[in-house]
């Protein structure tokens, strides 16, 4: 079987993880894999290192522009045209769009939506757009792959396509192990620093606790980057983007992971951390609720820095607590949430 995929970026990120371990997991099971995305980013770098064909589409750009959509489409028939594949799994809004407008249905197509960008958080403006484009292109492909159960129900909400065409497949990750090399407590945040990710929160609670021995790391780059590193704030560090691998091996020496968002899908970091071992706290948004309760951490609501702090506070002063919640997380991730699992769950849905 030939598998063409398409995703809008390929820079550092949960969705291009999660491209990038389905096409790796595809290609040793003997199909034939292709990827397209904006070229530059740790996927492309990725796919030419595991030998699988990576084709460059410079017009892949988070924009709705008829103009440049109509030269992507071009470079995606083109694409298509070549290597005839017999499924097309497209990813992200923009890639996503555009492929599917291309195909209309004559090659089966399957969309994975990595959270939606009409979900509750994002602009008004936006959520018009957005939940009209995916109104329109859902009508080219044969199912839509929703990464939480919060993503099914709000397509089903906004009529985006029928109900048979919908399925939640969670992500998955691999099983990781921690490897604690100081004695200090270590804060990890990793996300693109956007308008999704809330990560002047954190920073501005943690400097408030003002513990000692605790250090906070965020792992990420943006529009928020540069602005964030202006604000000096003692203990703090914002590393900029990192390569996953890079990012993994920080998280080996982390105690406690934070989240915190406008809006998510069902982010993979949490996964990550998790099977370290760490406990978590995160925004209740999206589909993080499905991962993320009392016996593994906290959730907290939007934009609270008071349950932040306290939150906080209760896993930076007890080391018990951390320990608990942490084998529970990592218990949760063996039983529910294996890369494996994701994996077969999606090779299912192509064979259908």
């Amino acid at each position: 079987m030939k598998i063409f995929y398409t995703i809008t970026k390929s820079e550092a990120g949960g969705a291009q993880t999660h491209v990038f371990q389905l096409s790796k997991y595809m290609k040793e099971k003997g199909h034939t894999v292709a990827i397209m995305s904006f070229p530059g980013g740790e996927l492309e770098k990725l796919a030419k290192e595991n030998n699988i064909t990576f084709h460059p589409n410079i017009y892949f750009k988070n924009s709705f522009n008829p103009i440049l959509g109509l030269k992507a489409m071009k470079r995606i028939a083109e694409v298509v045209d070549v290597f005839k594949p017999d499924i097309v799994s497209c990813h992200s809004s923009i890639a996503g769009f555009w492929t599917r407008l291309v195909i209309k249905n004559k090659i089966p197509t399957i969309f994975t939506a990595h959270g939606w960008g009409f979900t509750d958080g994002v602009s008004k403006a936006k959520k018009i757009i957005v939940s009209l484009a995916e109104r329109i292109a859902g009508r080219y492909c044969n199912k839509i792959i929703c990464v939480s159960e919060y993503d099914r129900q709000l397509a089903l909400k906004n009529n985006i396509v029928p109900r048979e065409k919908l399925i939640t497949i969670h992500n998955g990750v691999e099983l990781f192990q921690r490897e604690k090399t100081d004695n200090s407590i270590n804060i990890v945040f990793v996300g693109r620093l956007s308008e999704q990710k809330d990560p002047e929160l954190l920073v501005e609670a943690f400097s408030e606790l003002k513990e000692e021995n605790t250090n906070l790391l965020i792992i990420g780059g943006g529009e928020k980057e540069e602005r964030l590193k202006k604000t000096k704030r003692d203990n703090v560090l914002i590393t900029g983007s990192l390569t996953r691998a890079e990012t993994l091996n920080k998280l080996k020496n982390a105690d406690i992971f934070v989240l915190t968002s406008n809006y998510e899908g069902f982010p993979i970091t949490i996964l990550e951390a998790m099977s370290f071992g760490l406990p978590v706290i995160a925004s209740d948004v999206g589909g993080v609720s499905e991962i993320v309760d009392n016996s593994v951490g906290y959730l907290i609501k939007r934009g609270d820095k008071e349950g932040l702090k306290r939150t906080l506070k209760e896993l930076i002063d007890n080391k018990a607590i951390r320990l608990e919640k942490g084998n529970n997380a990592r218990k949760r991730i063996e039983e529910s949430f294996t890369l494996d699992k994701m994996l077969s769950k999606t090779e299912q849905v192509y064979l259908q």
